[in-house]
């Protein structure tokens, strides 16, 4: 099985269980992964300072791991660019400058530099804050950069409140041209494991929303555990195939060297 999303102790909201490369690499093995990609957050902004990772101290400790680990798990050169398109040349920059097999590209961040998470959701219109979050998701994918459209459905795990299950039922006409854009310039949408575990507790994206996207024409589906601890890596998996393959899916899309493959499933 491949881990596509996965973070090490080089990203800043690991602290509580930081996890070395060879951590990460051992708790794969365990839990039946034999492709595992470090996609440690390098989260770019418009106003406030960005939020980097060592990428050169990751990849040198990928490198290191390789040969402990052949024949066992392949160890995939990865990071999750966050908003590029709020900071292109810094963008560009990172890219530029190493070499990856797969960058994610995600959206955690609003124009005005706020985390989705941060947002005071008792105060403030959150149908126009989803609105607003698709068209920012559309200005990513036309930006470019990046290989897998991760955790389309992040704002509903953070989003909810005692009184409220939030959903993205009504928003079919906001999502298509995230959908159409995927397709189009061939990026993967991620199933983030991390939906499951979260007060949804249900595999994502919503089955309406891949069904959309596979009669678009789109064929690229990526997992990943957004592990943010070692033992949390693969976890889940077992659903999400199962999910994945009711789909009409029967493969998954791995990236080696930002070349998109197929991983039978």
């Amino acid at each position: 099985m491949i881990d596509l999303h996965t973070h090490s102790k080089y990203s800043f909201d690991t602290e509580a269980e930081p996890a070395e490369i060879t951590d990460m690499a051992q708790a794969a093995i365990r839990a039946g992964v034999d492709v595992l990609a470090v996609t440690d957050h390098y989260d770019l902004f418009r106003e406030v300072p960005s939020i980097f990772c060592d990428v050169a101290a990751i990849q040198a400790d990928i490198a290191a791991a390789r040969p402990q680990f052949d024949g066992q798990v392949e160890l995939l050169r990865g990071i999750e660019l966050g908003q590029p398109q709020r900071n292109p040349s810094l963008a560009e920059e990172v890219l530029s400058n190493f070499s990856f097999d797969v960058v994610i590209g995600s959206l955690h961040v609003m124009p005005n530099d706020v985390d989705l998470y941060d947002h005071d959701y008792d105060h403030i219109d959150c149908d126009a804050l989803l609105r607003d979050y698709f068209a920012e998701m559309v200005r990513m994918e036309q930006h470019g950069g990046f290989d897998i459209l991760a955790h389309l459905d992040y704002p509903l795990r953070v989003m909810k409140r005692p009184h409220t299950n939030p959903s993205f039922d009504n928003f079919m006409e906001h999502i298509l041209p995230v959908l159409r854009e995927a397709v189009n310039r061939g990026y993967a949408i991620e199933c983030n494991a991390a939906t499951l575990f979260s007060w949804m507790q249900r595999p994502g994206p919503d089955r309406w929303i891949l069904e959309e996207y596979r009669r678009l024409g789109g064929e690229r589906i990526s997992l990943g555990s957004d592990a943010h601890r070692a033992r949390d890596i693969g976890r889940g998996f077992d659903v999400y195939v199962d999910y994945i393959r009711s789909l009409g899916f029967d493969h998954l899309t791995v990236f080696r060297n930002r070349q998109a493959q197929a991983y039978p499933i």
